[in-house]
């Protein structure tokens, strides 16, 4: 066969761009089209080089872990989980309605005195005690709202204790004394805005019961008391008197010192008796015979004198039976006793009365300086703040773990 003629190879020509022949709209489109793939080239090596860094190198990949992990999940946490608080406020304190002038400049407006801040710190222990926590429960299912209303980890555990619930409550609820106008400021946190403000109504509603209360108990335990003393000192009157009574009916008596002075007053006349009769005798024997009528009369009249004398003196200072004396010391001493039970007895029913007038004056109420509103706007989580401290405490955790690995490497070496 004839050998096939084969035709000469074309010549390949370089392909020459003619951008002469472009328009400048194409121009800018494709400068702007190198421009974009420039920029992502240089992405493309920036996120290389980050990648070597973070992940490749020790210490980037310590810093991803210790850093950059935990706070993008904290991040996405925050900013799409997280559930909304909601706040309700309220100020508050305990007036006495007899807060008077004895106040500090500055609280006479409200009639708040140095010793008012006891009854304020004790209200505050009770609003986060656990009986207001069963009180918020019973009324508005308190725990059912903190295990049902937030995200799952804002929310309370269902298998929490009393214990976990109380702390739970107390951490949602802040109560504070104001030093500065004696007054408590309470912050109530919710997932819902009408039920927290529902709260914050309670808890003023159980604090005013609760206040009214142990006023009333303690006016009433001081009354009682004061009640069983007036009845004590009423018992050891009638007791004394009783026995004065007694005393009198023995002796046949109505006073015995009445007696004794009417004793007196005889033996006082029969000494006189005695004496002129004694005189006239002397008289009488100066110029009569002793044996003459006149004469043994008179002596006959002083003779009963004397024996009359002696009986009395007998009534009142015999210390063979009971004297006049004796029973005059014993209803003496029956009509002072009888004296101190009517003074005590008397003392009693001014006390009592005065106790009444006090508890009545000393009763406290609770007054709201500023009522608790709906909130409109959930307060946290404050994300901002919240990652900003975050952030920070992950790089001192990196910045110590950097310490701690190059102290161990340096005793190594």
């Amino acid at each position: 066969m004839p050998d096939t003629i084969q035709a000469p190879p074309l010549e390949e020509k370089p392909f020459v761009k003619n951008t002469a022949l472009r328009s400048p709209l194409e121009n800018k489109e494709s400068s702007s089209h190198a421009s974009t793939i420039k920029k992502k080239l240089e992405k493309l090596k920036l996120a290389h080089k980050l990648r070597a860094t973070f992940l490749t190198h020790q210490t980037g990949q310590w810093f991803t872990a210790i850093v950059i992990c935990p706070w993008l999940l904290c991040t996405i946490y925050y900013t799409l989980i997280a559930s909304d608080r909601y706040v309700s406020q309220a100020s508050f304190l305990i007036e006495r309605s007899d807060s008077g002038g004895g106040s500090i400049e500055g609280l006479s407006l409200f009639g708040v005195t140095p010793q008012a801040s006891n009854d304020q710190r004790i209200l505050e222990t009770f609003i986060q005690s656990p009986d207001m926590l069963n009180y918020l429960d019973q009324k508005l299912g308190l725990k059912q709202h903190y295990m049902e209303s937030a995200d799952w980890i804002s929310r309370l555990s269902p298998s929490a204790s009393q214990e976990d619930f109380l702390d739970f409550y107390r951490s949602h609820i802040n109560v504070r004394y104001n030093d500065t106008n004696g007054m408590l400021d309470m912050e109530v946190q919710g997932f819902e805005p009408e039920f927290t403000k529902q709260i914050t109504d309670l808890i003023l509603i159980k604090s005013e019961s609760f206040v009214n209360e142990i006023s009333h108990n303690m006016a009433n335990e001081q009354l009682k008391f004061v009640r069983s003393e007036v009845e004590l000192a009423e018992q050891r009157l009638k007791d004394f008197t009783r026995r004065l009574l007694n005393f009198q009916n023995e002796t046949g008596l109505l006073s015995v010192e009445e007696q004794g002075v009417a004793l007196s007053g005889i033996m006082n006349e029969l000494q006189a008796e005695l004496v002129r009769n004694q005189t006239e005798f002397q008289t009488l024997t100066s110029y009569l015979n002793k044996n003459s009528a006149q004469v043994i009369a008179l002596q006959q009249r002083i003779r009963a004198l004397q024996s009359q004398i002696t009986t009395e003196k007998d009534k009142l200072v015999d210390s063979g039976t009971t004297s006049l004396n004796d029973l005059a010391a014993r209803q003496q001493e029956l009509q002072l006793d009888l004296d101190l039970a009517t003074q005590a007895y008397t003392s009693a029913l001014v006390a009592l009365e005065s106790t009444r007038t006090e508890a009545s004056r000393k009763l406290k109420q609770l007054v709201v300086v500023s009522s608790p509103y709906q909130a409109q706007d959930a307060k946290y989580p404050r994300v901002a703040y919240s990652l900003t401290n975050i952030l920070l405490i992950l790089l001192m955790l990196f910045a110590l773990a950097r310490m701690i690995r190059a102290t161990v490497y340096e005793h190594r070496d």
